[in-house]
């Protein structure tokens, strides 16, 4: 079936409110019910209109489903980039990335629980995890450390280490904080991403 939306730069106000208000309620949906059971009809069912509505503003579930990924993924990316923007050494702007990613598990728990649920269900076109095998996605996601880590190398803040091999480290580490807080619900995760800033300081050489 063919969405009916409009072209985006004649959208209204209330088609992007509409719009929003369904992502909501599909973060709501999954992670009420789980990925599989958050149909179209409960997602409906939520936004208190009927199924055929959806499809006014998205063709598929999958279209909105995307929506709801690239949604929960730019709100993470702003919060962190914002954070580094206002630091103002290369030292500062590492641990405001660090305390940034942790406070989106504050801010954002439900989006980010989604972010991880549907990640392995966004696939490429060879049907793989895009979250995973999405080179785009994960050049993105390291790219700011790479830039802190050499300016940093570059201003005698950090010792010598390949910064890219080190950003892969610090992304990945950062990444499994969603898992571990599903895990361990009375770990104390500001106190894991302080342990987390001291840890890679002192593996670039920070003097404490």
């Amino acid at each position: 079936m063919r969405s009916k939306k409009q072209p985006s730069g004649e959208r209204t106000f209330v088609d992007i409110a509409r719009r929003a208000q369904l992502i909501e309620c599909t973060i709501d949906a999954i992670d009420d019910v789980g990925y599989q059971k958050a149909s179209l009809a409960e997602i409906a069912r939520r936004a208190g209109i009927t199924k055929g509505a959806i499809f006014y503003h998205f063709a598929n579930r999958d279209e909105l489903i995307e929506a709801v990924f690239a949604h929960v993924l730019t709100s993470g990316t702003e919060l962190i980039m914002a954070r580094i923007r206002a630091a103002e050494t290369p030292r500062a702007q590492l641990r405001a990335y660090v305390e940034a990613f942790v406070a989106s598990l504050h801010i954002n728990p439900r989006g980010i629980r989604v972010l991880y649920a549907i990640g392995d269900h966004i696939t490429d076109d060879e049907g793989r995890p895009r979250l995973v095998h999405d080179h785009g996605l994960q050049e993105a996601a390291i790219a700011p450390i790479v830039d802190i880590l050499r300016r940093g190398q570059e201003a005698g803040e950090f010792g010598e280490f390949e910064p890219r091999s080190m950003a892969m480290m610090i992304r990945a580490t950062l990444e499994a904080m969603p898992t571990y807080v599903l895990a361990y619900p009375d770990l104390d995760i500001d106190a894991y991403g302080a342990d987390l800033v001291t840890f890679f300081e002192r593996a670039m050489g920070v003097a404490q």
